[in-house]
């Protein structure tokens, strides 16, 4: 690489190594006395382009960033794309070609047409065992070598095409993001999920479009499962989730338009954030006759009644209010409740007045929404019926001081089970 697609990576105030040297000498002594090893951490932890300007501190550093193990690039700190793929081949194909690759990372704009360069980008890195993969470029097709990469520990895709394959094996992946990305079908997902042995967490965000109408992920080792989606009006098939990860503990559900979620063997779950609306939305009501819903979202809050923490937005209520306090009753572990929401069902639905057993779990509540009659239903359920409640905290941004007045003084009225609660208001 020459002197000129350095400066691509430049910006326009970079100071001349000879002003540098002469100010900074002794400072980036000590920084150059550093181990190696330490050294390359620090600045592979740098988006590449800050990477390059530090050839300019002293001329000890003129080429220290060739050595360093890793690329982080972006088209859009580039003039052109043709100095992108000159710099890149350039530090692929030239400069310790024969070194181990901790990470690249790559965004490239729509309308780039690079499949062939990218595939061999990819196929070179995969030879130089690549530790992380960060790659952001629509529409491009990711090779199918990439899916033998024995080497790879984290693994981030995003906007891309995944091509169908018949076998996938990541034994080291640990962490693997899906962000908007075209799949061949379920079984092309579905594979790749399972065939990373050592996944420890996924993080999955739906576009519309990407060819999977149910997403299974059974995994032995999965410990974190975060999904969401796009609120697309396109959206019209019957989307599944099935989930079957028996140590999994964090879950995060967020999309209201995937119609049926199916948990099994969650036994190892402490935290879970529920936006889901299972369908019902965008004029869609839930029909009480209809056995097999009611059953599948049953089994769903049966599923995660072993969870220690828990997240509830406004649209899961509005499904769901019926079935809250048997839900919570179910919940022999719960000890931390955040009901999120600005209002309550629109619907006239009535809370339990006598629970069937007590909360005997539950030591910390967190209520945002706005109190009306329901809302102080809750309230005075979850006071009622809470024996070690610790602290119950209620948000009122949203109403007049003389509202909240109103509600302090009802509050004040309901008898506590636990004796040492604290009611907070906000």
């Amino acid at each position: 690489m020459d002197e000129d697609e350095e400066n691509h990576v430049r910006t326009k105030g970079s100071c001349s190594p000879e002003s540098s040297d002469k100010r900074s000498g002794d400072e980036v002594d000590w920084v150059r006395d550093l181990p190696e090893c330490l050294l390359f951490h620090v600045l592979l932890n740098l988006p590449t382009k800050d990477v390059v300007k530090s050839s300019v501190l002293s001329s000890k550093w003129r080429n220290l960033w060739r050595y360093v193990p890793g690329l982080e690039l972006d088209c859009r700190d580039f003039t052109e794309f043709n100095a992108l793929v000159s710099f890149i081949n350039s530090f692929l194909l030239s400069f310790n070609r024969e070194s181990c690759l901790t990470k690249f990372k790559l965004r490239c704009d729509s309308g780039l047409d690079g499949d062939t360069l990218f595939w061999r980008w990819i196929n070179v890195v995969i030879k130089r065992k690549i530790q992380h993969l960060d790659v952001t470029w629509p529409v491009v097709e990711i090779p199918r070598t990439l899916y033998k990469c024995e080497s790879l520990v984290s693994l981030k895709l995003s906007e891309v095409t995944l091509p169908k394959t018949d076998f996938v094996s990541l034994p080291s992946v640990k962490v693997m993001v899906l962000d908007w990305v075209e799949f061949y079908n379920d079984l092309s997902l579905e594979m790749l999920i399972s065939g990373c042995s050592v996944l420890e967490s996924l993080t999955l965000c739906r576009r519309y479009g990407d060819n999977v109408k149910v997403l299974r992920v059974r995994s032995q080792s999965l410990l974190s499962f975060n999904y969401n989606g796009s609120s697309s009006k396109s959206f019209r098939d019957d989307l599944v989730v099935v989930i079957d990860a028996p140590k999994l503990e964090n879950l995060m559900l967020s999309h209201q338009l995937t119609a049926s979620f199916i948990v099994k063997n969650l036994s190892s779950l402490v935290e879970v954030d529920i936006d889901i609306e299972f369908n019902f939305c965008r004029g869609k009501k839930f029909d009480p006759d209809d056995l097999s819903k009611r059953e599948m979202i049953g089994n769903f809050f049966v599923g995660i009644s072993g969870v220690k923490k828990m997240t509830i937005a406004a649209c899961t209520l509005e499904v769901t209010w019926k079935i809250l306090p048997f839900f919570l009753e179910s919940c022999p572990n719960l000890k931390s409740l955040v009901v999120e929401s600005t209002y309550f069902p629109k619907k006239r639905t009535s809370i339990l007045s006598q629970p069937r057993r007590l909360l005997s779990s539950l030591e910390y509540v967190k209520i945002e929404l706005s109190l009306d009659k329901r809302g102080m239903k809750l309230v005075r359920y979850l006071l009622e019926n809470s024996p070690i409640l610790k602290k119950l905290t209620l948000s009122l941004d949203n109403c007049s001081r003389k509202k909240s007045v109103i509600i302090l003084k009802k509050l004040l009225k309901i008898p506590r089970r636990s004796s040492s609660c604290q009611v907070i208001v906000l």
